[in-house]
């Protein structure tokens, strides 16, 4: 038998007696949308004009992740309806203004419009060579990164490993401008400036200056619409091994392994460091950390340089991410980031307010 008690309240009493009752009740959690389940892994990323996230995920689907966190289907295979090789596929991605999709495959370029059709768009399969032409007769080896800027040009870099001469790779720079023509705008091995052995990552800003991730020198340069060549951060080539991390002036500031870039509408850069587990921002003749917080190894433990991987949203410089395995980073309208986290095999999000919170999951 349970015992109940009844109080009187007076009616002058009532109301400060029940918000008493109110702040004594338990707090009711809100309840938070279900992460979304990605059908595969995320391989790459951009963002539409519509602040809607383009992934591309692991056989050849692709989809869109609104704002809202609902999830969609735009192809659900690329390669579907082509009959004969080469099959569609994306290696890497970039979009334009008006959300069409470039996927680049090795020698060729694809583009898929907002509506999810696939067709061929660039370079001619099988023949791994560069040469300028138009869209129809131009030829391309092995892209590895691909941009778009502002006007619609697109920004192809990629790589030449033939050991032309005995002396290693180099990489070209090459630009499809809207009118369909294709130019080499730098070659690595002929560009004292731009000299290395791996371009790890490439941003375009709105004025259409380019940005390289050197992952070979551990520094970023800059090249301007004028063509002028510039280190933006790092020492370039001060330590093949063993590398340190050094936030401040970037007279002093020193990199591990810059990866992809994208620009904010400050101007400043912004890239992810494929072994630091960190997003880390240029700006205002000054590098520091974006967000993460990994435990970064002494000096003289990994020749490459390493810090300890991790998995945690939070606050910025909390957050822990896991990079060395795939990462990719975007930016939308309001300033918040996307960052694809392939050792976590998820997706990120480091909004405006810095805070950094799941989006997606990969299976």
């Amino acid at each position: 038998m349970n015992l109940v008690i009844y109080r009187f309240i007076p009616p002058k009493a009532m109301k400060n007696s029940l918000l008493s009752l109110i702040l004594m009740l338990p707090a009711t959690a809100v309840a938070q949308p279900p992460v979304p389940k990605l059908p595969s892994s995320p391989t790459a990323l951009v963002v539409d004009s519509r602040d809607n996230l383009i992934i591309h995920a692991f056989r050849g689907i692709i989809l869109k992740l609104s704002p809202d966190g609902t999830l969609s289907v735009l192809n659900e295979d690329i390669s579907k309806g082509f009959r004969g090789a080469p099959y569609p596929k994306c290696g890497a991605m970039a979009i334009d203004r008006a959300d069409n999709l470039y996927l680049a495959d090795d020698e060729v370029i694809w583009k898929m419009s907002s509506e999810g059709k696939v067709t061929f768009f660039a370079g001619v399969p099988f023949m791994a060579r560069a040469k300028d032409s138009t869209l129809k007769t131009a030829q391309f080896r092995d892209i590895e990164h691909i941009k778009a800027d502002a006007a619609g040009n697109l920004y192809v870099v990629e790589r030449d490993n033939t050991n032309l001469n005995n002396q290693g790779d180099f990489y070209l720079i090459r630009k499809i401008d809207t009118s369909g023509q294709v130019t080499t705008v730098f070659n690595t091995r002929e560009h004292p400036a731009l000299k290395t052995r791996w371009v790890a990552g490439l941003g375009v800003d709105e004025q259409g200056n380019l940005y390289l991730s050197d992952g070979n020198g551990r520094c970023l340069k800059k090249i301007d619409t004028g063509g002028n060549v510039t280190t933006l951060a790092g020492l370039c080539g001060k330590r093949e091994f063993h590398p340190v991390y050094v936030q401040g002036d970037i007279s002093k500031a020193e990199l591990m392994a810059p990866q992809d870039i994208v620009i904010d509408r400050k101007g400043e850069v912004i890239f992810a460091d494929g072994r630091l587990n960190r997003l880390i921002k240029v700006a205002n003749r000054t590098v520091s950390t974006l967000a993460g917080n990994s435990e970064i190894q002494p000096n003289n433990v990994n020749m490459g340089g390493r810090s300890k991987e991790g998995y945690k949203d939070g606050k910025a410089l909390t957050a822990l991410f896991n990079f060395p395995q795939r990462c990719a980073i975007a930016l939308d309208s309001q300033q918040n980031i996307y960052i694809l986290d392939g050792g976590n095999n998820c997706i990120r999000k480091l909004s405006a307010d810095g805070m950094v919170t799941t989006v997606a999951l990969g299976r």
